[in-house]
């Protein structure tokens, strides 16, 4: 291997901590599968400068020694782990910096590659599909965005998307108080929010029962977020003929929201945080 390859190679790692071999090969001005891009890996790994976290994903290994050198975050490895992976559910939460709890330990990775679980250097990866209305549109794509957290680009789901998808199934992500206590910080650290948005990806979703939770939630926050009348009219439009349940409400255990036709848990129906309602929590906690 020639020498001008070789550091072309480490010039290429150096930029970038966590790759895919089809990126390298590419930097490399090489094909996918052929046997030199084997070899600069190889040469590599032997060396100890990177590592195999996956079937064709590699990682820089930290050089101790070097001021600056971060450990990179496990939804940066995970990012790299499918080629259509999008990070979403709590994880996009936590990206646009409106998780709840602290720490979790797993990051979510939405592909249309087979589900499960993946080990990630400092926790685990789960993969899910996409909603199969995506697909088979040809959307898995829609409202994604790109963010470039420690300096390195990483694809997730729009926090109007993300809305959507945590409210749909909070279970993905840490369940129903993490959801609706995340949410109640959003109003308050989005720096843009595009209500129309939601009401697109609840259309093209056409769950009509979806439309009553997500129009509840837009309601409570309305004037903080600006959200038209318009937006909730058209949530309105879709709404079922009957009532459903939601955010893991049960028969006895729940109230009505008679406008959207949706049950929720008595302690979400109004959505505070902390026991205070959304135009004191934040000056409360935070003066």
């Amino acid at each position: 291997m020639t020498r001008e390859m070789q550091e072309r190679a480490r010039a290429f790692m150096d930029a970038n901590p966590v790759f895919r071999r089809e990126e390298f090969a590419a930097a490399m001005d090489l094909p996918k599968g052929s046997a030199p891009v084997s070899r600069l890996l190889r040469q590599q790994v032997a060396a100890e400068r990177i590592r195999r976290l996956r079937r064709e994903v590699f990682a820089a290994v930290p050089d101790h020694k070097t001021p600056g050198r971060l450990i990179l975050p496990d939804y940066i490895h995970a990012s790299k782990y499918r080629p259509d992976g999008v990070l979403g559910y709590h994880t996009g939460l936590m990206l646009f910096g409106i998780q709840y709890s602290v720490t979790v330990s797993q990051v979510q990775v939405i592909s249309n590659g087979p589900v499960g679980y993946a080990r990630t250097p400092f926790g685990r990866c789960r993969f899910i599909k996409p909603n199969r209305v995506l697909v088979d549109a040809g959307k898995t794509d829609f409202l994604t965005v790109w963010k470039e957290p420690a300096g390195i680009p990483v694809r997730v789901t729009a926090f109007e998307r993300t809305l959507v998808d945590v409210l749909h199934r909070p279970g993905r992500a840490c369940g129903r108080d993490e959801v609706i206590d995340s949410l109640a910080t959003a109003p308050y650290i989005l720096k843009s929010f595009d209500p129309g948005r939601v009401a697109d990806y609840v259309e093209l979703l056409g769950i009509r029962s979806l439309a009553g939770v997500v129009g509840w939630w837009l309601e409570s926050w309305q004037s903080e977020l600006d959200v038209p009348e318009r937006v909730l009219d058209r949530l309105r439009a879709m709404l079922p003929d009957w009532n459903s349940y939601w955010l893991r409400a049960r028969p006895g255990k729940a109230t009505l929201v008679r406008p959207w036709r949706v049950y929720l848990p008595t302690d979400d129906v109004d959505p505070t945080c902390q026991g205070f309602p959304p135009h004191e929590w934040p000056r409360r906690q935070w003066q």
